[in-house]
């Protein structure tokens, strides 16, 4: 059987919950790790928290390898598109 870890927190003011360091630790998510939070479509009114990729800005698919560009990111099948004009 897996040890789960369980603390409760309470949300501020904006909404917001923090996620204990030893939580964060276990599951390896650092400074900048990006997550997605989506409600479960079930009556106990909880919530799941996993961790993505980033996205193409262009085509939006989840991609280890992207370029950062600007204040997005860019897949190699975008960028082989793209034609650069003097």
């Amino acid at each position: 059987m897996e040890k789960q870890m369980a603390v409760a927190r309470q949300l501020d003011d904006l909404g917001r919950i923090v996620i204990p360091g030893s939580i964060r630790e276990a599951l390896g998510w650092g400074t900048g790790t990006r997550l997605e939070v989506a409600i479960s479509d079930t009556p106990t009114k909880s919530i799941a928290v996993r961790e993505v990729s980033a996205r193409c800005s262009l085509c939006r698919k989840e991609s280890e390898n992207l370029a950062k560009v600007e204040k997005g990111h860019i897949c190699q099948e975008c960028f082989a598109k793209i034609k650069i004009e003097p």
